[in-house]
């Protein structure tokens, strides 16, 4: 089958021309050899991976807009939603080949208005409003561990108001970089096992995740602090209101006070501190920091007691089996030796016993306990001088002893020895049924300071320790030195006069007085160190003129 062309070869004049000027057309066979094609000019059109010009395996919107389903041509990408004129617009999903994905509003080829984000690696959700690919304004994070933020973002980061809940706390306040900063409050939950929250509640402000500036903070146990705060500590001048009762208002430094007790203080002239039996004492205290300055606490709990010197049972004793599991353990103190708690009162003691006149008739022929001891030695070496004197000499000073006797009101006879035994025995029964009086109450300082007034040493508790400990001492020399000359009628109804008056009276000697901080809870977790003190217990003093009347009589 033939077929016909007709060509021009100079197809570009045949253009040009006019129809005037178009020759008449001529119709001939032509050779393949003489067939020539016209040139077309094209330009090599490069595939571009964008929005306007994505490369589809699945039709094209007609004109570039309608609802379709693309993957790119890297294919990490994937696009199913609206389009506009080759871009995304409107509503659709972009998901992600590794798991993250966005489905949302898109305008002009942007993730811009409202939307849910999905991260596959944190496993975080976001639902809220988004700027160009960005979370951008009000928007809720959810996190995996069931935490929550509400609140504005910027360029995918808190910043402005918010509110960031967690299973430990609850922050509301200023953002500022994903960190709190500005005004804001923090409520911590409860107490927990591990010590992740201790349920405290701070409205203030923050710098950088930090509580900065002016702020207060009320902790879980009660305890408020009103004042400034740097790096999360106290600093600066605060108002603290301890749960204790101790309340500091001064500079704060990294934390702690500026100035901070560290060790008690006992106010006294001289050392021991001498005191009389039945004459109350006055025990002045003063809070003092390492620098011996008195430092203002308010509201310290302090404690005054007073001890004996522990004397050990020896094994086997009846005190020994009775008290080695009741009595309350021996304190140390830096005198060099243990002691044991001994009642200290601030109660009146009542005189019920002899009265003034006999008491001083008493107390001017012994005044002390080494007094006694003393004429008892003496007495003895007096005995064995006047036994080597002979016959006459004895029977001298078994008169004088017989005229002595009836002046204290004494029979030589044995009826007298007996009614002199029968005195301590009808006084212990009655000290028995009288209760022991009340301790000295705890002091709260005032500005540093705590003062006791009207303060006595009580007589001792039956069956005291070391008081039982002494006498068992005692009776153990008496036994060890049979040979020696028995102690006369006088010497004994003074002791027995004088054991009258110790159980009315604290024992003479020496005790230690010592002082304690009991604040509870202690605070800002320290305890101040301890006070100890020397008692040194004495006869009251005789009246000069009562002396000088018994002489003229």
């Amino acid at each position: 089958m033939t077929s016909v062309l007709a060509l021009y070869r100079d197809h570009d004049a045949l253009i040009n021309m006019s129809s005037n000027q178009q020759p008449t057309l001529i119709i001939r066979r032509l050779s393949v050899d003489e067939y020539v094609l016209p040139k077309i000019h094209t330009k090599k059109i490069k595939r571009v991976n964008s929005e306007r010009k994505p490369f589809s395996i699945n039709p094209f919107p007609k004109l570039g807009t309608g609802h379709g389903v693309y993957v790119f041509e890297n294919q990490y990408f994937k696009y199913e939603g609206e389009w506009v004129k080759g871009k995304k617009h409107g509503f659709g999903k972009l998901l992600l080949k590794d798991g993250t994905y966005y489905e949302g509003q898109f305008n002009q080829g942007e993730i811009t208005g409202t939307g849910f984000k999905f991260f596959s690696e944190t496993k975080c959700k976001y639902k809220g409003q988004f700027l160009k690919g960005e979370m951008h304004g009000r928007g809720i994070m959810e996190f995996p561990d069931s935490s929550e933020y509400e609140g504005n973002f910027v360029h995918n980061r808190k910043n402005g108001y918010g509110v960031m809940r967690t299973p430990l706390t609850q922050y509301d306040g200023g953002y500022q970089g994903n960190m709190r900063h500005g005004e804001g409050r923090m409520v911590y939950a409860p107490m927990r096992y591990d010590k992740t929250s201790n349920g405290d509640r701070y409205e203030g402000y923050w710098v950088a995740d930090k509580r900065h500036g002016p702020g207060v903070l009320h902790c879980a146990d009660g305890s408020i602090f009103d004042g400034n705060f740097d790096n999360d500590e106290f600093h600066g001048h605060g108002l603290y209101r301890h749960i204790s009762g101790v309340i500091y208002d001064g500079m704060w430094l990294k934390g702690f006070p500026a100035k901070m007790a560290s060790k008690l203080h006992i106010v006294v002239e001289n050392t021991p501190m001498v005191i009389r039996q039945g004459t109350p004492f006055t025990i002045t205290v003063q809070c003092l920091n390492d620098e011996n300055e008195v430092v203002g606490d308010e509201g310290r709990e302090i404690q005054i007691t007073a001890g004996f010197k522990y004397y050990q049972p020896s094994k086997g004793s009846a005190l020994f089996d009775m008290i080695e599991d009741v009595e309350d353990k021996p304190i140390d103190t830096p005198f060099g030796y243990q002691v044991v708690h001994y009642p200290l009162t601030n109660q009146e003691q009542e005189n019920d016993g002899p009265s003034e006149e006999d008491e001083e008739q008493e107390l001017s022929q012994s005044q002390t306990q080494l007094d006694l001891k003393e004429d008892e030695d003496e007495n003895q070496n007096n005995k064995e001088e006047e036994t080597k004197e002979g016959e006459d000499g004895e029977k001298l000073t078994e008169n004088e002893k017989q005229d002595e006797e009836k002046d204290d009101g004494v029979d030589n006879s044995g009826g007298g020895v007996e009614e002199a035994d029968e005195i301590p025995n009808n006084t212990t029964t009655e000290t028995e049924s009288v209760p022991l009086p009340p301790p000295v109450p705890n002091c709260r300082s005032e500005e540093g300071v705590c003062v006791w007034s009207d303060v006595y040493l009580a007589p001792a508790p039956p069956m005291y320790r070391p008081f039982v400990a002494m006498e068992e001492a005692e009776n153990d020399k008496k036994s060890s030195s049979r040979g020696k000359p028995a102690i006369n009628k006088v010497d004994k109804m003074r002791r027995q006069k004088e054991k009258a008056l110790e159980e009315k009276y604290a024992k003479t000697g020496e005790y230690v007085l010592m002082v304690h901080d009991v604040t509870n809870p202690p605070f800002l977790g320290r305890t101040i160190e301890p006070a100890f003190l020397l008692l040194k217990l004495k006869r009251p003093e005789a009246k000069k003129r009562t002396k000088k009347e018994g002489k003229k009589k």
